[in-house]
C-alpha cells in the first residue's frame, strides 16, 4: 500500500499499489472492516488517494501520471485534466489534495507550480515554486486554506497563506529530525503532520513551523513503521498510516 485516504462516515480507501487496485473499508471500534475492491482497466499504479465532500474518490496513476476521478461506488468518471491553463498546459502531477470546499491543488514538478482547480477541474490560478528550492514531494492545504509544501530534499516546509502570490519557508532546515520526509498531511488544529518515509517515523509541527515532536520508529512489529508513505487523520483523531515496508495499514490515535 502507497496510500490511504479518510473520508466521511468511517470510510477509508486503501491504495494497494502492487495488486493495481483500490480497496474500501469502514472503521468500526478502530478495526478495519473490508467493504470492497475497486479495479477500473483505467487505473495501472495508485498511489496517492483522496475523497472529497460527495464522496468521490482522486487517485493518482504512478504510471501514467495522471489523476483518476472515480464516483463513490468506484466507476471510472474520467481525469483530472486542468482546464484553461494560462501556459504550459503539460501537467505532471508529484501529489495533489482535495480542500475542504473540494478544491483541487496539483503538485506539478513539470510546470514548478502548484495548481488550483475548482471541484470540476477548471483553472482557477497558480503559485509558482520557490527560488533556490530542493524537490518538492508534496503539499498540503489546512482548514484556513493555507497552502503547505514539502521539500524532501532540504527538509523543509514551506507556507503560502489564502490570499498569497508565492511561498516563503515556514521552518528551517529540519535535518536534526527528518531523514527523507515525502508526505504531508494537517489536522483540525492546524497541526502539521510529516510522513518521513527513509527515517519511517512521523514528526509534528505547530500551525507556525515549531517543532512538537517524533513519534514512532523502523521496525517490523506492531506500533513500528517500515517506509510509510501516506497517512490521513479522520475527524475522530485516528491516524491511519500506509506502511508500505511491511505491507499494511496501522491505526494510531493523536493525543491531545
Amino acid at each position: 500500500p502507497e496510500g490511504v485516504a479518510c473520508g466521511e462516515k468511517s470510510l477509508l480507501i486503501v491504495s494497494d499499489t502492487g495488486n493495481g487496485r483500490l480497496l474500501r473499508y469502514t472503521i468500526q471500534e478502530k478495526t478495519l472492516k473490508a467493504e470492497s475492491e475497486i479495479k477500473v482497466p483505467q487505473l495501472t499504479y495508485p498511489l496517492r488517494v483522496q475523497i472529497n465532500s460527495k464522496g468521490e474518490i482522486f487517485v493518482l496513476d504512478g504510471k501514467k501520471r495522471r489523476i483518476l476521478r472515480l464516483s463513490p461506488a468506484g466507476e471510472f468518471k474520467g481525469y483530472v485534466d486542468p482546464q484553461g491553463l494560462p501556459s504550459s498546459p503539460a501537467v505532471v502531477p508529484r501529489s495533489f489534495k482535495i480542500g475542504t470546499n473540494d478544491t483541487i491543488y496539483v503538485l506539478d514538478i513539470f510546470g514548478q507550480r502548484v495548481i488550483e482547480l475548482s471541484p470540476d477541474g477548471k483553472y482557477q490560478k497558480h503559485l509558482e515554486f520557490p527560488k533556490g528550492h530542493g524537490f518538492f514531494s508534496d503539499l498540503a492545504v489546512d482548514s484556513r486554506r493555507n497552502l503547505l509544501l514539502m521539500d524532501s530534499t532540504r527538509r523543509m516546509v514551506y507556507s503560502a497563506v489564502r490570499e498569497a502570490k508565492g511561498f516563503l519557508p515556514l521552518t528551517k532546515n529540519l535535518k536534526d529530525y527528518l531523514n527523507f520526509p515525502t508526505n504531508l498531511t494537517t489536522d483540525g488544529r492546524g497541526r502539521i503532520y510529516i510522513v518521513d518515509e527513509n527515517g519511517s517515523g512521523i514528526v509534528i509541527l505547530g500551525q507556525d513551523g515549531s517543532f512538537m515532536g517524533r513519534q514512532l520508529s523502523m521496525g517490523w512489529t506492531e506500533g513500528f513503521l517500515y517506509y510509510p508513505t501516506q497517512m490521513c487523520i479522520n475527524e475522530k483523531g485516528e491516524v491511519f498510516i500506509a506502511d508500505r515496508g511491511n505491507s499494511r495499514i496501522q491505526i494510531f490515535t493523536v493525543v491531545q
